[in-house]
């Protein structure tokens, strides 16, 4: 998935063919969006499916208590907004460029004609859905089973992959997050991400490079989480 994903093991390989992109570049439009600009909200009526070409987009959802959970992170290349292709076409989270942002957006009429057309592009949506299904479970589960300590732990491992697989050289996180995006990650609240970010900090695991976090202790932190 182009897309740091928490619960499975990732895999940050292209989601479409070079073909496929051709496809939906051919009935696409193509738009462009600023830094923390809104794609779409929550709740609103879904008639369009995105293709990011580039820049950074985070999903988010918020509760009906107000608590907003960051879904995932999308990267060039990922796909958004597939719940137009669902029964009932609403967005069931928001979308939100996180640095300068381009798209092609494609009406959810032209895209049900190349997956009635292509079945490869079919397949390769479906694959995307069931990841992204099992990555939910996982972190549902995960909630119940393990701490904010552990949960850190695996978000700052996921965000350090590299996108041939394994851990950056460097440990250099590939994205900007703060500390408040990561505790809508790990479904927490800041005060307690950032003391356990500087109790890592102190432990030798992590340091902070620029904007971005660098593992030092890679195999230290990931002995925190669980087989």
């Amino acid at each position: 998935m182009r897309e740091y994903s928490i619960g499975i093991s990732q895999d940050l390989a292209p989601v479409l063919s070079p073909e496929q992109i051709d496809l939906l570049l051919g009935v696409g439009r193509m738009t462009s969006f600023t830094r923390n600009q809104v794609l779409y909200r929550q709740g609103e009526p879904a008639d369009h499916i995105y293709l990011l070409l580039d820049g950074i987009v985070q999903s988010l959802l918020v509760n009906s208590a107000g608590h907003e959970s960051l879904l995932r992170i999308h990267l060039p290349g990922s796909i958004l907004g597939l719940t137009s292709l669902g029964t009932v076409p609403w967005r069931d989270a928001s979308a939100k460029a996180i640095e300068p942002a381009t798209v092609v957006k494609i009406k959810r009429d032209d895209m049900e004609r190349l997956i009635a057309k292509h079945t490869d592009l079919a397949l390769r949506l479906i694959r995307l859905l069931i990841d992204r299904m099992r990555d939910f479970h996982f972190r549902v589960g995960e909630l119940q089973s393990q701490s904010v300590e552990q949960r850190l732990a695996r978000v700052l491992l996921a965000i350090c992959q590299r996108e041939e697989g394994g851990t950056s050289p460097d440990g250099l996180a590939g994205v900007s997050l703060t500390h408040q995006d990561l505790a809508h990650l790990v479904n927490s609240r800041r005060q307690t991400v950032s003391a356990i970010l500087g109790q890592f900090a102190e432990a030798g695991y992590i340091v902070k490079k620029g904007r971005r976090l660098q593992l030092i202790n890679i195999k230290a932190l990931a002995s925190l989480i669980p087989n």
